[in-house]
C-alpha cells in the first residue's frame, strides 16, 4: 500500500465548542496516539481528507502525516478509525496511530471480486458477496490496497470462503475465521420458486395419502362391527 501524504496542525482545545468553529474554518477533529506517546488533537483540513478518502478502497490508510511542533520520527501513521455521522455521513472524527514501516500491524483490508463466474454466465445465477473486508496481521511495507478474488470458476452452490486465500497470499496472516462466506453463486431465483412448488406438491401429496388411508381404516372398522 502506498503512502499518502496529508498536512495537519495541534488542536489546542477539544471541547465541543472548538469542534464546532474547526468545521466552520473546514477541519476535521482527530488525535494521533501510539508508541508510548501522549496523544496529540489534530485539526485536518476536511478537504483533504476527504479527496483521500474518495481515491481510496478503505478507510484504513497508511498515511504520512506532517504535523508542526510534533516530533514524528518517521512521520508514518495508520488511519485506525473514522468516525461518520449517522445520517449525513459527514465525517465527525479520525483516529491516527503511530507505525514503523516494519512493525507488524492488524488492520482490515478490503475484497475485491474479479471475473465473472461460470453459474453466473452460463447458468443464470446470483453472486453474493459475503464479507468486504478481512482482518490481517503483516508489517505495515506489505500491506496490500486491496485483495483481489477471481470467482470465474464458481458454479452454481460453489463458496469461496476467508481460508481459500491462505494460499493467495502467503505472506499474509488472516485473522478471521476461515469459514467465513466472501462468494457465494446462489441458484437463479426462478430455479428455487420451481423447488419450493415442487416440495408443496409433495407435501400437499403425503396429506391426501394419509387422509385416503385414514378413510380407508374407518372403513374397515365400520365392516367388522357390521
Amino acid at each position: 500500500m502506498d503512502t499518502i501524504k496529508l498536512t495537519a496542525r495541534i488542536r489546542e482545545e477539544a471541547s465541543k465548542k472548538n469542534v464546532h468553529k474547526l468545521r466552520k474554518a473546514g477541519e476535521i477533529p482527530g488525535v494521533l496516539y501510539g508508541h508510548s506517546k501522549d496523544p496529540v488533537h489534530l485539526a485536518i483540513p476536511e478537504h483533504d481528507f476527504w479527496t483521500i478518502l474518495h481515491n481510496a478502497t478503505s478507510e484504513h490508510l497508511i498515511i504520512e502525516l506532517d504535523v508542526d511542533g510534533v516530533d514524528m520520527e518517521d512521520h508514518i501513521t495508520l488511519v485506525r478509525d473514522v468516525q461518520h455521522h449517522p445520517v449525513s455521513g459527514d465525517i465527525l472524527h479520525v483516529d491516527f496511530q503511530r507505525i514503523s514501516m516494519n512493525e507488524n500491524i492488524k488492520v482490515g483490508i478490503p475484497v475485491i471480486l474479479t471475473g465473472i463466474a461460470r453459474g453466473v454466465k452460463e447458468f443464470g445465477g446470483i453472486l453474493d458477496q459475503g464479507v468486504r473486508e478481512v482482518m490481517v496481521a503483516t508489517t505495515a511495507s506489505t500491506v496490500p490496497e486491496h485483495l483481489e478474488l477471481d470467482v470465474s470458476h464458481l458454479m452454481i452452490n460453489d463458496t469461496i470462503h476467508v481460508s481459500d486465500l491462505v494460499s493467495l497470499y502467503p505472506a499474509i496472516d488472516f485473522l478471521d475465521d476461515g469459514n467465513i462466506n466472501l462468494a457465494h453463486v446462489s441458484p437463479p431465483k426462478k430455479l428455487e420458486v420451481a423447488e419450493e412448488h415442487e416440495e408443496g406438491e409433495e407435501g400437499a401429496e403425503g396429506a391426501e395419502d394419509g387422509e385416503e388411508g385414514a378413510e380407508g381404516e374407518g372403513a374397515a372398522e365400520g365392516g367388522e362391527e357390521a
